[in-house]
C-alpha cells in the first residue's frame, strides 16, 4: 500500500482549493488525517467520446488526493448511461446505445488519463451490480426517496411547470448512482456543482445498507467562453485533445476576469502565487501576461514543454505581431465560389455550417485583411490570396 501523506496543510489545500462544499469538510479531514487509505469514487457516463478542461477540474482534484496515496475507482456508467443524467438537461435525454457506450468508454480512458494517474486507479462497470438487483430491491431504493426531493430539482422543476414530460427513469438515475457507492463501500465520492444531489443519494443510501456514509466532495464549474459554464452542448468548451495552438490560443481568447479562475481550477500554480499575480493586476499589470502564462501552463501539461512554446511562439507571430504563420494551409478552389463553401473546403470537416455561418456574421472571416459578414458573398480566390477564419486560422489560395 501506498504511503499516506497527512501533512495538514496539503489536506487543508485539498479541501478547499477549487472546491465549492464539501459533506462534510470536518467529516473528511479527519479520515485524512488518520492515516488510512481512502477509497475514492468517480462515475462517468461516457455519453460522447471527447472531455474538455471543465472536465479536469474534477480529475485534478482526483490526482491530488492520489498524491496523497489515496486510490481510485473510475466507475464507468454503462447501465447509468442508458438512463442519462438530467442533472442539467430542461429536457428528455436522447439515448446512448451499447455500442456508443463501449467506443466513447476507450476514448474518454485516454483523455482520463491524461491528468489523473493511471497506477491506482481501477475501472469499473456498473452493470456489474445494477444488473443484479431485482424489482423488489428497485422498490426498497425507491422507498428512501420522495417525488417532492425530486422535484426539488431546479431542471425538473422547470419542466415540469413548463409541462415539458419528466420520465420515471429519470428519477431512477440518482438512486442508481447512489447505489453504486454502496456497491463500491466508498470513502468519497467527486462531482461539479450539477452532481450535488447525485453525490448525496450515496450518502443517504449507505447507512441502510450499514455502511458509513461517504463524504462528497463538490467542485467549481470551469466558466466557459461565454461565461456560461463550460460544456460541450453549450458549444464554449476546450477540448484536452485540442492542438497545442489551438488549445493556446483559446485559453487566451477566455475574459480577463476568469484568468485566475482558471489558475485555481486547471492549473497547481500555487494559490500564493495567484494571490500575488491577483494583487500585481490590481496594480496596474497587464493581464494579458499572465494569461500568456496560464495558456502556456495548461498546454505544457498536456502537449509537453516544447509544444507549448511553440504554440507561444505561433500565437505571438500571428496574433500580437499580426504575422502570418510559417505553416500555412494551401488550398485550390474555383473563382466565384460563395464564402461559405470555400470555407466548408478550407476547413473540412473540422467545422461545422452553422458554426461557420456564425463565425462569418460576428465578423471573425477576412479575406486578404478585410472582413466579410455575409456567408453568400462570392469569392474571386486568387492565387495567393489569404483567408483568416477565427483567431488562428489561415489558408492561402493557390
Amino acid at each position: 500500500m501506498a504511503k499516506i501523506d497527512t501533512d495538514p496543510k496539503k489536506i487543508k489545500e485539498l479541501l478547499t482549493r477549487g472546491v465549492h462544499e464539501v459533506f462534510t469538510a470536518e467529516e473528511l479531514e479527519e479520515k485524512l488525517l488518520s492515516g488510512k487509505q481512502l477509497h475514492l469514487k468517480l462515475g462517468t457516463d461516457v455519453t460522447g467520446p471527447n472531455l474538455h478542461l471543465g472536465h479536469t477540474v474534477v480529475h485534478r482534484k482526483i490526482g491530488d488526493f492520489q498524491e496523497l496515496g489515496h486510490k481510485v475507482t473510475l466507475i464507468i456508467g454503462d447501465f447509468t448511461t442508458l438512463v442519462g443524467d438530467h442533472s442539467d438537461k430542461v429536457d428528455m435525454r436522447m439515448e446512448t446505445s451499447a455500442e456508443e457506450i463501449k467506443k466513447n468508454e476507450e476514448h474518454y480512458k485516454e483523455q482520463f488519463f491524461k491528468t489523473v494517474l493511471k497506477e491506482g486507479t481501477e475501472i469499473r462497470h456498473n452493470s456489474e451490480w445494477l444488473k443484479k438487483l431485482d424489482f423488489n430491491d428497485i422498490l426498497n431504493l425507491t422507498k428512501q426517496f420522495t417525488i417532492a426531493q425530486m422535484l426539488e430539482r431546479e431542471t425538473f422543476m422547470l419542466r415540469y411547470k413548463e409541462q415539458k414530460p419528466i420520465g420515471l427513469d429519470e428519477f431512477m438515475y440518482p438512486l442508481m448512482q447512489g447505489y453504486d457507492s454502496v456497491a463500491l463501500d466508498c470513502d468519497v465520492e467527486f462531482g461539479g456543482t450539477d452532481q450535488t444531489f447525485n453525490l448525496l443519494a450515496g450518502r443517504k443510501l449507505m447507512p441502510v445498507f450499514g455502511q458509513i456514509p461517504q463524504s462528497a466532495v463538490v467542485t467549481k464549474l470551469l466558466t466557459g467562453s461565454d461565461g456560461r459554464p463550460m460544456g460541450k452542448s453549450l458549444k464554449n468548451f476546450i477540448p484536452i485533445l485540442d492542438s497545442p495552438e489551438n488549445m493556446y490560443g483559446k485559453l487566451m481568447s477566455i475574459v480577463d476576469e476568469v484568468i485566475f479562475e482558471y489558475f485555481e481550477l486547471v492549473t497547481r500554480v500555487s494559490m500564493d502565487e495567484i494571490t500575488q499575480m491577483k494583487t500585481e493586476v490590481k496594480n496596474g499589470a497587464n493581464p494579458m501576461e499572465f494569461k500568456k502564462r496560464l495558456a502556456k501552463d495548461v498546454v505544457n501539461f498536456y502537449h509537453g514543454e516544447k509544444s507549448a512554446q511553440e504554440a507561444q511562439n505561433h500565437f505571438e507571430k500571428t496574433v500580437q505581431n499580426k504575422e502570418l504563420p510559417s505553416e500555412i494551409t494551401i488550398v485550390e478552389i474555383a473563382k466565384n465560389t460563395p464564402l461559405l463553401e470555400t470555407l466548408k473546403l478550407v476547413l473540412g470537416e473540422t467545422t461545422s455550417s452553422g458554426d461557420i455561418k456564425r463565425t462569418v456574421i460576428q465578423g471573425g472571416v477576412e479575406i486578404n485583411g478585410i472582413k466579410i459578414t455575409d456567408p453568400n458573398q462570392l469569392l474571386e480566390n486568387n492565387s495567393g490570396d489569404i483567408i483568416k477564419f477565427g483567431k488562428r486560422f489561415y489558408a492561402q489560395i493557390k
